[in-house]
């Protein structure tokens, strides 16, 4: 993820309300956001990201911090968000949509081109996305996003040790799954999540 040269200075411009300095801000974080969300979210990502930014500009004013501690804010609406949403999805009924209609709803996107530009990028969440629920998140936020252990245990509301036990048995998991090595079913209900 590339950071704004001057975080700082864009933070207070977008304080101001400078809708260049929060478009770049949102360039910046985005990305990684989403990537983050879809392994927790699955296909909610997109919309509990618009959540997530909508409360970052509610709540903007009283950020304080540099870009580091933007990112830790930012995951820690973000999961706020989500869990959230997981709460109302227990409450409320979906309706699916058969795919014979979707079908027939025009695009306006070049989707080969975009499929083809982020495969290797939709392979990657997709193959986090296939770990335990505790494994995936903290392997998003650590390993993926970047975040410091000591953040991602703040996050997550648990213990430092406990997040690397997970990013290593998530990470050693997906090693596993690239070698092509299905994990023993036995091993599977013998491995504790701490």
């Amino acid at each position: 993820m590339d950071m704004p040269e001057d975080f700082e200075h864009l933070l207070r411009l977008a304080k101001k309300g400078d809708e260049d300095a929060f478009a770049s801000i949102w360039r910046t974080y985005q990305p990684g956001l989403l990537r983050y969300l879809c392994v927790i979210g699955g296909q909610a990502a997109d919309d509990l990201a618009a959540d997530t930014w909508l409360q970052v500009t509610r709540k903007l004013s009283t950020f304080e911090g540099n870009d580091k501690a933007f990112r830790a804010w930012l995951y820690t609406i973000a999961r706020h968000r989500h869990i959230d949403w997981r709460r109302q999805a227990t409450r409320r009924r979906e309706s699916l949509v058969e795919i014979e209609v979707l079908d027939r709803l025009p695009s306006s996107d070049d989707t080969t081109a975009k499929f083809e530009t982020s495969i290797s990028t939709q392979t990657a969440v997709a193959l986090i996305a296939t770990l335990p629920a505790d494994q995936a998140e903290a392997v998003m936020l650590r390993t993926v996003s970047g975040l410091p252990v000591s953040v991602v245990a703040e996050i997550r509301g648990r213990p430092p040790g406990t997040v690397r036990v997970l990013c290593h048995r998530g990470l050693r998991r997906l090693a596993s799954t690239l070698k092509g090595a299905v994990p023993d079913k036995a091993a599977q209900t013998a491995e504790v999540v701490v």
